[in-house]
């Protein structure tokens, strides 16, 4: 019987594949989300926010995205990404926004329900908000990635690895 131990080696030859990986979607996902805001850069969230704080959020969402995307500059797009979104975290919970918003019954009338024992702050169902999503789980979930990101880099499948920005230090 072979046994199979996971080795530093194992590791260094998948996690580059699998940061490339979590780089494309997550990179894709957030030009996706702020394609759309290019037209409108300092007035999609109305008056309520400064223009220039909603210019800040177009430029990391749409560059910071074509960064993970290439995997160029890795590590400052994602700190910039990073405070966007915890910035977005922020603002959907001072405005009473749940960390997550579930679909139970599958309406969107009023502002939502409390699910089973969680706090309304943490989840609610089903319901909707006046502003976008109605909850902060998509920004805490690009906050967790950019956070990852900024600390592992881009990985070996990256412009800053061939570009020579980045040394694989052995120790």
């Amino acid at each position: 019987m072979r046994k199979i131990f996971i080795t530093r080696e194992y590791l260094d030859n998948y996690s580059s594949k699998g940061i490339l990986i979590l780089r494309l979607v997550a990179g894709f996902t957030l030009f996706m989300h702020g394609f759309p805001k290019v037209f409108f850069p300092t007035s999609w969230m109305g008056d309520s926010i400064p223009g220039l704080l909603q210019l800040c959020a177009v430029f990391f969402e749409v560059i910071g995205g074509l960064v993970l995307i290439f995997g160029f500059f890795v590590p400052i797009a994602s700190l910039g990404i990073g405070i966007t979104m915890a910035v977005a975290v922020v603002f959907h919970i001072t405005s009473s926004d749940p960390l997550l918003r579930l679909t139970v019954r599958g309406t969107s009338e009023g502002i939502g329900s409390k699910y089973l024992f969680f706090p309304e702050w943490f989840v609610l169902a089903d319901g909707r908000s006046a502003f976008g999503s109605g909850s902060s789980e998509l920004a805490l979930l690009f906050l967790t990635i950019s956070a990852c990101l900024f600390f592992t880099g881009a990985g070996k499948y990256s412009l800053d690895y061939y570009s020579g920005r980045v040394r694989k230090i052995t120790l």
